[in-house]
């Protein structure tokens, strides 16, 4: 996977955006510095693109080391608990590790990412990863219970063994702000365009969804029942430009909002990817386990999903016409 755009793009658009409105301590580099940052950009890109690769591989090694912490972040989304933040701070420091551990040892199998620099980028951005995947993968978990719920009333309550709370799926995200280790000297940090994505990624996400629930959840329905055409068109659909551009926009939005200053977010198609591919999977494995564990409500749910994909499908149409 390749970057959309390039850092001079950004430079270009950070500094006209100064011109225009105006920037907070608008930071001035030495030619070294900007070097140092260009050469940091390249190994964070080279990060992304080994992430993304191997990210399912990650994931599997999370679920297979510790399950129990995982649970709680899905129970926290799609049951409520009493102190979410909590348990959503617990499940993180459990398995973010296990998944940055994962990456390390990945790129040791390969012979990459070897420098003490590369080290600590690929844990940046394992890190990122890991915390934008594993909220929207819950988000995607407690959105497909809440469906099936409405299909087969009881099934949640039935799924959080009764301990149900306030549905609080809609604005959970963790709490705490990442340490990076690839951000040490000052220049480096102000160049930090992770940290936009880790504070505000999950909430420029979920904005995106309000609006297009019935074309995300259309693709998970055709891949979930091997509609192969209509899965082609829906993940073109869903993975479009105008929709990472979108999320940047809204990243960019929200980050300005809590930090007072004007700057343009980067990695916005890897973190974009990251999130929609969490969502789908979080979804797809209710589907499965309602395939396996309730055959009549199987049944119902594919029939719900074939006239979503249809609905969305036409809808489509219309609007290239």
């Amino acid at each position: 996977m390749s970057s959309w755009f390039s850092p001079l793009y950004y430079v270009l658009v950070f500094t006209l955006s100064c011109a225009l409105s105006g920037c907070v301590n608008s930071p001035t580099h030495t030619l070294e510095q900007k070097a140092q940052i260009q050469a940091h950009d390249e190994i964070i890109e080279q990060a992304e693109q080994f992430v993304h690769s191997n990210l399912y591989t990650g994931m599997i090694h999370v679920w297979s080391v510790d399950r129990r912490a995982w649970n709680l972040l899905l129970s926290a989304y799609s049951c409520g608990v009493d102190n979410n933040l909590e348990q959503l701070t617990q499940s993180y420091q459990t398995n973010q590790p296990v998944f940055a551990d994962a990456m390390a040892i990945l790129a040791s199998h390969q012979a990459t990412f070897s420098s003490d620099a590369e080290k600590a980028a690929l844990y940046d951005v394992s890190q990122l990863a890991y915390r934008l995947f594993s909220a929207s993968y819950a988000k995607g978990y407690a959105r497909q219970v809440k469906l099936a719920d409405e299909l087969s009333p009881g099934l949640r309550e039935e799924l959080c063994g009764g301990q149900l709370y306030q549905d609080s799926s809609e604005f959970l995200d963790y709490p705490q702000d990442l340490a990076w280790r690839s951000f040490q000297e000052d220049f480096l940090a102000t160049n930090n365009q992770l940290a936009l994505h880790a504070q505000n990624g999950y909430k420029a996400f979920n904005i995106l969804l309000q609006k297009q629930y019935e074309q995300f959840d259309a693709l998970v329905y055709s891949h979930a029942y091997q509609q192969t055409d209509d899965y082609e068109t829906l993940f073109f659909e869903v993975n479009k430009y105008e929709n990472v551009q979108s999320y940047g926009q809204q990243v960019t939005k929200l980050s300005s909002m809590r930090n007072h200053v004007i700057a343009e977010a980067q990695q916005n198609d890897f973190a974009y990817l990251v999130l929609s591919s969490g969502y789908h999977w979080g979804m797809m494995s209710v589907l499965a386990m309602i395939e396996e564990e309730y055959p009549l409500l199987h049944d119902e749910k594919k029939r719900q999903g074939r006239a979503e994909i249809g609905n969305v499908r036409s809808k489509i149409s219309i609007n290239s016409k």
